[in-house]
């Protein structure tokens, strides 16, 4: 990054983003908590990612365990046919509408934004950039991390 960043800042925006994402989209609190470098391994079945390519070359990653993307698909489709389906497709919209307000947050609402994909990370090998800022959340009980991380794009 080129760019002098303020890590205090980004941090506030950041867990604004998840706090009320996760608040207005899936009706679930996430309240920060101490994040504990320990609990690198700790039951992060799922890991989702997002890169953003404007006003800032970085990516948001959110791991959690499967149980809470589990609840996340009760709380939107209960008993509704095809919730299983829909599974994979929720927790990639919130991450998508969390990096547009964290982006949005820390650089103003005219800020040109471009965001990639949202995509599941299935591996650990080659991680992507150097972390900007590590956050963990309680979400109602279950564990949430937000990790924001520069990146080079390659075009």
């Amino acid at each position: 990054m080129n760019e002098s960043l303020d890590t205090t800042r980004i941090e506030a925006s950041l867990s604004r983003a998840v706090r009320d994402v996760m608040a207005e989209m899936a009706f679930i609190d996430a309240e920060p908590r101490i994040h504990d470098p320990a609990e690198a391994g700790a039951s992060w079945e799922s890991r989702v990612a997002i890169d953003a390519l404007k006003p800032i070359s970085c990516r948001l990653e959110l791991r959690s365990p499967a149980s809470l993307i589990a609840r996340i698909v009760d709380i939107l489709f209960g008993d509704e046919a095809g919730a299983d389906r829909n599974q994979g497709d929720s927790i990639l919209e919130i991450l998508n509408v969390m990096a547009g307000s964290f982006l949005a947050d820390y650089y103003g609402p005219g800020a040109e934004i471009k965001l990639e994909l949202p995509q599941y990370v299935y591996s650990s090998d080659g991680e992507e950039g150097e972390a900007i800022a590590v956050l963990d959340f309680d979400v109602e009980g279950l564990p949430l991390r937000a990790t924001l991380s520069s990146i080079r794009y390659r075009y």
